[in-house]
């Protein structure tokens, strides 16, 4: 079942992930590292994707957003918010192209 671009707003998706154990709010920082405040950071390698949503402005289709689910090698789950398309974050986009990916059963 593909998990992806399931929910219709930002903040749908970010409720239903904290039930579902997502509850860490993490940041790429500009070396490429995913960071959480108390615990260090993560290198690509160290964090699997587990799924992303993608969501457009209701009023503005240009103010479009991307909310992806990750988890860490030590177990932490949590999301990273970012803008999508032009207005996004290249290092964010690297580090999720790089980072595990969960596959899903079609």
């Amino acid at each position: 079942m593909d998990k992806n671009n399931q929910y219709e707003t930002l903040v749908e998706a970010l409720e239903q992930l904290k039930e579902r154990g997502y509850t860490h709010n993490f940041q790429v920082n500009e070396h490429g590292q995913l960071i959480e405040d108390k615990e260090g950071f993560f290198f690509p390698s160290e964090v699997e994707l587990h799924e992303f949503h993608r969501f457009e402005g209701d009023t503005n289709p240009a103010d479009m957003s991307i909310l992806y689910a990750v988890q860490t090698s030590t177990g932490l789950k949590g999301t990273v918010v970012d803008a999508y398309g032009a207005e996004g974050s290249e290092v964010i986009s690297k580090f999720m192209n790089q980072a595990n990916q969960k596959q899903f059963d079609s």
